[in-house]
């Protein structure tokens, strides 16, 4: 019945209510979806904006924005190398103002970033690393590495497990192998080593990372000399800023600079990069005599000079080069030092190279590679694919975590769809015979159903774990089937409708010849379609956002569900990625939903117009 008549409707009291109505539940549906914005708001973003809170992310609009959120994921955990860089005084991307202007359009710096970029390739595997790394998994890198192993594996994880003897569950686990180098770093020659640097070297040159002498070298003098103060007091220097302080490749011949020079190199300089000048047979021979008296064939060997990779002589070289040889005989190979031997050999001379790049260099020793002027080029070069990348990033990963982990699709599919059909089968059966069959004892099978409802879900579980337990089904499909088949509300809400129906229906059928199962298949069901569609949505949603039974009655990873999966990811991920998660694992829920409604709402419809 309408609140107002034909004739009142036009008038201002009318007007006033409806307009009040209205009100009321477009009020009603922005506090349903706003929220679910903010959810898919947050799940577009990363650890630089996921605190602001918005439906549209700052980046998809604002290049600054998205300039702060690119180098945050750049650098990572070398953070520190990115503020020298740039000469930044903040203490994280968040509160950078603008995106830094080296004129990178110039064409003469564009020319000093490609051949930077060039000699990148040519430097030592141990003195480069990759962009876009974190440890769970999340960044550029991490997913570029799972998807290469997957095409080079045909997503066989076991494959892969059986090759390297580890015991992976999903590619996107086998994290990226860089390490740092020490002061006794060896060469690395591990499989999985070799294995991820046969992907690094797919990468381009602009997602690599040179790793400076300086920058190493800073590090040691934050830790053990202090800030730019103490420097200055200990070298006689007037430095403004450690961001403006060089390693010198070559040994310095200020006798304050050297001493530290001198002390750097014997505690912390990689030794891997050391070359010892010079012919030291005479002296090694004899510290190997007098270190190995036992062995006297080892002081048989000629001085390397270069670090030994073997065990026989790696920590008697070691101990040599740092006790016996001096710092004047020691050749260091730096970053730096091998960007200034590439310019020379392509370019020749000081001035050529000055002409080239735009640059006012007074002596080689000057030149500094650009890595400032390469991190604003390549994002100016690639905004637009960098804005798509954190647009799509969490989505994709989490879409690789399901699709690659397990069995988590199918699992839920049958789960859904043996619930769904179970319930369509047993609850409308149950409830036909209670209705159409005067049995004495149907309100008590009814207060026994009703009465399973009075205890929590969690309580139930007890029984039901110990009963699947007992018959033998943990970890199969009907573990996760049988304690959700029957409902006792399905079954009362089934029966109340089925008692309004006209038993003249039943008559005519009955004269008809048409027997209890045909009456109800051709009656029962058509006209209890809507409120058998709530029960299936009902099914559905229980199902498939079920976690906790589905926890614990599979126990094996291949077994388990969507919805135990993206717990994992979850937890072993940031808040973001499971936001992203949970809106993929929305979708679902709200498709069928719209699907069902129009069944719904059939049933509030259709009685109204009898």
């Amino acid at each position: 019945m309408a609140l107002f008549g034909p004739c009142e409707q036009r008038t201002l009291t009318a007007r006033v209510v409806y307009a009040f109505i209205y009100t009321v539940l477009i009020v009603g549906a922005v506090t349903m979806i706003y929220p679910f914005l903010l959810m898919v708001g947050a799940s577009l973003t990363s650890d630089t904006d996921f605190d602001d809170w918005r439906v549209i992310p700052a980046y998809l609009r604002d290049d600054t924005a998205l300039f702060r959120k690119w180098m945050n994921d750049r650098y990572g955990a070398d953070f520190n190398i990115a503020r020298r860089i740039h000469r930044l005084d903040i203490t994280s991307f968040r509160f950078l103002e603008k995106i830094p202007d080296y004129r990178v359009h110039d064409p003469k710096v564009v020319q000093r970033v490609e051949d930077w970029l060039e000699c990148v390739k040519t430097l030592p595997d141990e003195w480069v690393r990759a962009h876009f790394i974190d440890d769970r998994r999340t960044r550029l890198t991490n997913q570029r590495y799972a998807r290469w192993l997957m095409q080079k594996f045909n997503h066989d994880i076991d494959a892969f497990n059986r090759q390297y003897d580890t015991s992976y569950t999903s590619f996107t686990e086998v994290a990226p192998f860089e390490y740092d180098l020490t002061h006794k770093s060896r060469k690395e020659t591990a499989p999985l080593r070799e294995l991820y640097l046969e992907f690094r070297h797919t990468l381009p040159a602009h997602d690599l990372m040179a790793i400076l002498a300086t920058d190493a070298f800073l590090a040691w003098v934050e830790r053990h000399i202090g800030g730019v103060n103490e420097l200055n007091a200990l070298l006689g220097t007037r430095y403004q800023s450690l961001h403006e302080v060089l390693f010198p490749s070559e040994r310095p011949e200020d006798p304050r600079w050297r001493a530290l020079w001198d002390r750097y190199v014997r505690e912390r300089f990689p030794l891997l990069f050391v070359r010892v000048e010079g012919n030291w047979d005479a002296q090694w021979q004899q510290f190997l005599r007098e270190r190995h008296p036992q062995r006297p064939y080892l002081a048989q060997s000629r001085f390397p000079a270069t670090l030994p990779q073997d065990d026989l002589y790696f920590a008697d070289w070691v101990l040599f080069t740092d006790a016996v040889v001096p710092a004047e005989a020691k050749r260091l190979i730096t970053v730096e030092g091998l960007w200034r031997e590439w310019l020379r050999q392509k370019y020749g001379t000081l001035q050529a190279v000055n002409a080239a790049h735009g640059t006012r260099w007074q002596s080689w020793e000057e030149i500094y590679p650009p890595r400032a002027e390469t991190d604003v080029l390549t994002f100016w070069r690639n905004k637009d694919e960098i804005r798509r990348e954190f647009l799509t990033r969490n989505y994709r990963l989490v879409l690789d975590y399901i699709l690659f982990h397990g069995r988590a699709l199918w699992n839920t599919f049958v789960l859904v769809l043996l619930t769904v059909l179970g319930q369509l089968t047993v609850q409308p059966l149950a409830a036909y015979g209670l209705s159409r069959f005067n049995l004495p004892y149907a309100h008590k099978v009814l207060l026994f159903l009703l009465a399973t409802m009075a205890f929590p879900a969690e309580v139930a579980m007890i029984p039901n774990f110990l009963l699947i337990k007992e018959l033998g089904l943990l970890n199969t499909y009907w573990a996760l089937v049988l304690p959700g088949l029957a409902s006792g509300m399905g079954i009362f809400l089934l029966k109340g409708y089925f008692d309004s129906l006209p038993r003249e229906l039943y008559e005519a059928a009955m004269l008809d010849g048409a027997g209890e199962l045909r009456m109800f298949w051709n009656i029962t069901v058509p006209l209890a379609m809507p409120i058998l569609a709530v029960i299936a949505l009902g099914a559905f949603t229980s199902a498939y956002g079920g976690f906790m039974w589905a926890f614990l009655v599979v126990q094996k990873p291949e077994m388990w569900t969507m919805m135990v999966f993206l717990w994992q990811l979850g937890r072993d991920s940031y808040p973001w990625v499971w936001m992203a998660s949970l809106v993929i694992a929305a979708l679902p829920t709200l498709l069928v939903f719209i699907f069902a409604q129009k069944i719904i709402l059939r049933g509030i419809i259709v009685p109204t117009m009898k």
